[in-house]
């Protein structure tokens, strides 16, 4: 089903929010970055979902988002995924973590596009494949529930097993600032 106010299909959007910021060395969703957190900068990336979760960390006052624990904590952002998933009211998950703030939110139309086929879309930066900036159908739920009782895999392995459509750089640059996909692990990772 498609939302006539944005034109996309009704979807979730969903901050991994639960890491532990050893490399930042503070909260990192809670470092202030040009005025907002770092976690309001990514949820003003899922500006247009229906529905915003964030994922793996305490209930916090600023926000009017469902707060979601991870149900199998310490698995990084597979265990994200996985709450996210679970909880999620839509079909799509829209996941992007919380130290990604210059993401804008003309991602999703961008990526949603490329669903009809694939049960993950990921987008692919100069870098390389953003798993923490992609889309994930409920469908993948037993697979990323199964690989966590198995003890667990990275986020980027499912890619492998399951129907996926990675968008390449050269289609989406274009349409993308540059620093897009920047991953602040540390404060001075920021310009």
């Amino acid at each position: 089903m498609t939302d006539a106010t944005h034109g996309l299909p009704r979807f979730t959007g969903a901050v991994l929010a639960g890491g532990r910021s050893r490399r930042f060395e503070t909260d990192k969703c809670l470092h202030v970055y040009r005025g907002s957190t770092l976690l309001e900068h990514a949820l003003g990336t899922l500006r247009e979902a229906d529905e915003t979760l964030i994922v793996g960390r305490p209930r916090g006052e600023t926000t009017d988002a469902r707060w979601i624990p991870d149900v199998h904590p310490g698995h990084g952002a597979t265990s994200g995924l996985h709450a996210a998933l679970a909880s999620a009211r839509h079909d799509w998950v829209a996941l992007i973590g919380c130290d990604m703030p210059f993401l804008p939110p003309t991602i999703w139309s961008l990526l949603f596009p490329h669903a009809k086929d694939a049960r993950i879309v990921v987008p692919e930066s100069a870098d390389g494949l953003e798993p923490l900036a992609a889309l994930y159908h409920r469908d993948v739920l037993p697979i990323v529930e199964e690989r966590l009782q198995a003890g667990g895999s990275p986020i980027r392995w499912l890619l492998k097993d399951l129907p996926s459509h990675v968008v390449p750089w050269r289609d989406l640059g274009p349409h993308l600032p540059p620093d897009a996909f920047l991953n602040a692990n540390r404060p001075e990772d920021l310009p």
